[in-house]
């Protein structure tokens, strides 16, 4: 998009606006925008969240995406969503064989900073509606942040104890991956709604969904072991427990970035990722869907701590 310069005071120049975008965010004379320099460019940028307009999905259709579909729409920045349904339609959700609208209504629950609005039937389609019901707030993102990061050392913590113990707790492990999925599509809207103020947008959705990633993996782990049972051997559980150290030292970094300490933390994963992985090809590890599972945390964890540099680039300035 091309704009021409204009002189529009005796030491002002000025450009002129696309209107599309003026009119997405309904920016009006007087109103703040943010400008930052980056390099030989501008970004302008404003705070205000782009206005959406409603959005509606069949749940039966989309069966067993359905619930994926609705955390898209919530994270892509939709206020109202319509969900369609079929009445005592059974089906089977995270494990549980549930009615379509109780899954719905769980799906809903989920979703930070909305609530039920309507339960109802238009013409021959039954349908549950949701709504916003706290305005997103960009400044709360670290806050939000560190709050995954809490969960998914708790969840970590949780799970190494238990199977330490050779104890099932698939309870608690399910509400801690129902916290973890909350945190991150909250952190998303926010990152899709308003960007990142120092342009490391893209990072952070890479980091929120490696930190993600790593709690799903957390939780299959309980739920094999849930379903299996049996003895966990020694040398699963002391990886587990060096995961879980790596989780707390990165998170720990992250706060206060230390290039010494994250060289140190980096070179540590990397040989136990290393070693680990020798052992698999050799089958020196049993259980092996768990153990599976542990090699993926580090490969996660090994990128995260490429992250943490990436987000602290400004250390490698000349």
């Amino acid at each position: 998009m091309i704009r021409k310069i204009i002189q529009s005071g005796p030491a002002t120049l000025s450009v002129s606006l696309p209107m599309t975008w003026v009119k997405k965010f309904n920016l009006k004379k007087g109103q703040e925008i943010n400008v930052e320099e980056q390099g030989n460019s501008l970004k302008i940028k404003t705070t205000l969240p782009i206005e959406e307009e409603s959005a509606k999905l069949n749940i039966t259709e989309l069966n067993p995406i359905s619930t994926k579909i609705i955390a898209m729409l919530y994270k892509t920045g939709y206020k109202k969503i319509r969900a369609e349904y079929t009445p005592n339609q059974m089906i089977l959700h995270r494990g549980k064989e549930i009615k379509e609208l109780d899954m719905i209504k769980n799906t809903f629950d989920h979703l930070i900073g909305m609530q039920l609005w309507e339960i109802g039937k238009d013409k021959d389609k039954n349908y549950a509606t949701v709504i916003e019901s706290t305005k997103l707030n960009p400044k709360e993102f670290e806050n939000v942040f560190n709050k995954l990061y809490f969960h998914l050392m708790h969840q970590s913590e949780q799970i190494y104890e238990a199977l330490s113990k050779n104890k099932d707790i698939f309870d608690e492990v399910f509400l801690g991956e129902r916290l973890i999925n909350q945190t991150q599509d909250l952190l998303i809207k926010i990152l899709i709604s308003f960007g990142h103020e120092e342009n490391k947008t893209l990072s952070y959705h890479d980091f929120i969904l490696r930190l993600e990633c790593i709690g799903d993996r957390y939780f299959e782990i309980a739920k094999i072991y849930h379903k299996n049972k049996g003895i966990i051997d020694s040398e699963t559980v002391k990886y587990l427990q060096k995961a879980n150290d790596f989780i707390e030292r990165s998170a720990s970094l992250y706060r206060k970035f230390d290039f010494e300490k994250l060289i140190q933390l980096t070179k540590e994963i990397y040989g136990t990722k290393e070693e680990y992985q020798e052992k698999l090809i050799k089958n020196k590890i049993k259980n092996s869907a768990i153990s599976h599972n542990i090699y993926s945390i580090f490969l996660e964890l090994y990128q995260i701590a490429e992250l943490i540099f990436t987000l602290n680039h400004e250390f490698f300035r000349d």
